[in-house]
């Protein structure tokens, strides 16, 4: 109404020249879009609510919701809207009782919903059609349209389809005793479900594996899924769903031999379920208490609620509830010693049971799983033929409608277009910059932690947050350290001083590097390296590395080009035994080694002689009998704070 009186309002307005006709039927024809689109977004969502409503078990909400939609798109000839709150009127209203069943209703509107191109509602009528015909006990029909609800989802990529169709089909395995199809399709189910985190789904998922396990056993394991089923009945807040759970769980602390538990937590469903005055849900419920009673010896309670159950099974025209109410009555028949009783239920329970269960079931559901592929195939064939046929035929349509403007419609679809791909262009620039930004920073990141600590310790650190010290037994220890630094020191400039020992430190971390020696710390002039922390190095690396470090010092000496002052002559330290290695503190945090394996090696570095190399009888228990070394035994040597200690010089074999 707005677009039409805009319309008469523009055409009123003086312009010249024509220009005011056709302004104003430009701007009629975006308000009428606009309008119509909005109409049937409003429509689309009330839809939506009513199937939502649906899925909550709300049917009266879910049939007022469907009927609104059906009423607003009747008015506005909105094609798709009534062909979906059609659908959604028929599945809430035959739900609500389920002695209105009528599959021919929901097959007449499904080549309906496809010819519109609604394959999501196409896909819902046939899993709802496939579920009436399981209800009505012909299984063969039930698995034909779960497989062709399962193909459209598979097509679109929708998983929480996809998961549903799975669930069902392990409910007719479960049906049918195939207990191995059963938990093989209600577990694919559940894990799909738990990776899109709808807990509805999951709570239906967790409530049939318990169902399984009920006749597979362990008892503990039913009751284990149940319980977790409960929680998230509660965290959903859903009475339908708490009252399910809580009316299974009681059942299986029967079957566990907790009665007086049992009897509790079923009274507590029987309250929940009856406030909500579903039949079926009753008629299960009032049979369990009926069976718990029958295990009391409490006949009397066992005959009303055996009584309820076939009331409410019949009500609810279930076949398979009736059967186990007739069941019911035929144990308490049977305690009671009521042989005419006893009879008459034993034929009519054993007339349902032989209905809905018999072996030639079993066989048509494994004949059609394993031609389910191939008929796949040829299905995604036709639904893509015909797609491609109804895409034509729809574009003949609005070319025929839109051709007086369909180059002002282009234009502007052209400038929309452009300003969303320049936008869209931008924003894919943008977020690649920064997407290498992130990954050059994390990289730099990552090299800076590795540069300060081991690579396992740097790997902890990042998973954990924090890396917890860790024993050593065979760690060998190089203390190395300049004599006379302090005196050297005083005859260079900070520059000069940091330049040199940068270049004797840059070569010690070359040969660490190359020995598979980790590097603790640099302290002043001294220089503290480690090996046996990881598989990649022992003593003898240790031993490699320090001689080659001592050959670097000498050589460097001899180079005239270096001025005196700023040649160093070093001693080197090596011990060999156990320390505990960690990281210290929480800010410039640095991995560091403790105990008297690191202070023996300090000692054996202050006892040593200029551009020798000092090891302790530790280290040379493990190097003695390497002929690459020659040793120079240095008797016992006094040491400050650990008594009389053997040492040796090592130095390389001259035939080496």
């Amino acid at each position: 109404m707005k677009a039409f009186a805009i319309f008469f309002y523009l055409s009123s307005v003086p312009f010249k020249k024509g220009a005011c006709g056709f302004f104003a039927f430009l701007l009629f024809q975006l308000f009428v879009f606009q309008a119509q689109g909005q109409d049937k977004v409003f429509i689309d969502s009330i839809s939506d609510q009513a199937h939502f409503k649906y899925s909550d078990y709300d049917y009266p909400e879910a049939i007022r919701l469907a009927q609104e939609a059906l009423s607003l798109s009747q008015s506005e000839d909105y094609k798709e809207g009534i062909l979906r709150s059609q659908l959604y009127l028929l599945m809430a209203s035959q739900e609500s009782g389920k002695e209105t069943y009528d599959p021919k209703a929901v097959e007449i509107l499904i080549p309906e919903l496809e010819e519109k191109g609604l394959w999501l509602e196409q896909a819902r009528a046939l899993s709802f059609l496939a579920n009436t015909y399981a209800f009505f006990g012909d299984v063969e029909k039930s698995i034909q349209n779960h497989l062709k609800a399962l193909t459209i989802y598979e097509e679109h990529e929708l998983i929480t389809g996809m998961a549903s169709v799975y669930n069902s089909l392990g409910l007719i395995y479960y049906d049918q005793h195939d207990f191995d199809e059963a938990f093989f399709y209600i577990r694919k189910s559940l894990a799909m479900e738990e990776g899109v985190g709808d807990l509805k789904r999951v709570h239906t998922s967790l409530n049939n594996l318990a169902i399984i396990f009920e006749y597979t056993g362990p008892i503990d394991s039913a009751i284990f899924y149940h319980k977790q089923a409960l929680d998230i009945a509660y965290q959903t807040k859903s009475p339908y769903t708490i009252g399910l759970s809580l009316s299974n769980l009681g059942n299986n602390y029967a079957n566990d031999g907790q009665l007086d538990l049992a009897e509790s937590t079923l009274l507590e469903a029987l309250r929940i379920r009856d406030s909500l005055g579903y039949s079926r849900g009753l008629a299960y419920t009032h049979n369990r208490l009926a069976n718990l009673y029958l295990e009391k010896n409490e006949y009397q309670k066992s005959q009303f609620h055996a009584q309820k159950s076939l009331e409410n099974a019949e009500l609810a025209s279930e076949l398979k509830v009736i059967r186990m109410a007739y069941e019911r009555m035929m144990e308490l028949a049977e305690k009671t010693g009521n042989t005419a009783q006893e009879l008459k239920y034993l034929k009519l329970a054993t007339e349902l049971k032989d209905s809905l269960l018999n072996d030639s079931n079993t066989k048509e559901i494994t004949q059609m799983m394993a031609n389910y592929d191939f008929e796949k195939r040829q299905m995604l064939d036709s639904i893509q033929n015909a797609q491609v046929m109804r895409e034509q035929s729809l574009l003949y349509e609005e070319r025929l409608k839109v051709e007086r403007n369909r180059q002002i419609i282009f234009l502007i679809s052209g400038i929309l277009l452009l300003v969303l791909a320049v936008s869209w262009w931008r924003r894919y620039i943008f977020i690649r910059k920064s997407n290498f930004a992130i990954a050059a920073e994390k990289e730099r990141s990552d090299d800076l932690l590795l540069n300060i600590l081991p690579e396992n310790v740097a790997q902890e650190l990042k998973e954990k947050g924090y890396s917890d010290a860790r024993d050593f037994e065979k760690v060998t220890v190089i203390f190395t350290d300049f004599a006379d630094f302090t005196k050297k020191a005083q005859h260079l400039s900070a520059k000069e001083l940091v330049n040199e020992l940068n270049t004797c430190f840059k070569e010690f971390d070359k040969i660490v590097e190359s020995k598979g020696l980790e590097k603790i710390k640099t302290i002043g002039d001294a220089y503290l390296v480690a090996a046996g922390l990881d598989s990649k190095s022992d003593a003898l690396s240790a031993i490699e590395a320090a001689l080659e470090m001592k050959e670097f010092i000498l050589e460097r000496n001899q180079n005239p080009s270096i001025p005196t002052k700023a040649k160093f002559d070093m001693r080197v330290g090596i011990n060999s035994g156990s320390v505990v290695a960690g990281i210290v503190g929480i800010k410039k945090f640095q991995y560091d080694i403790w105990g008297d394996t690191v202070n023996t090696a300090q000692r054996m570095e202050s006892n040593c002689e200029l551009n020798r190399i000092n090891i302790s009888e530790n280290t040379y228990e493990l190097v003695k009998n390497d002929p690459r070394f020659e040793f120079e035994y240095r008797g016992e040597i006094e040491v400050k704070g650990k008594g009389l200690m053997k040492m040796w010089f090592i130095m390389r074999s001259k035939t080496s």
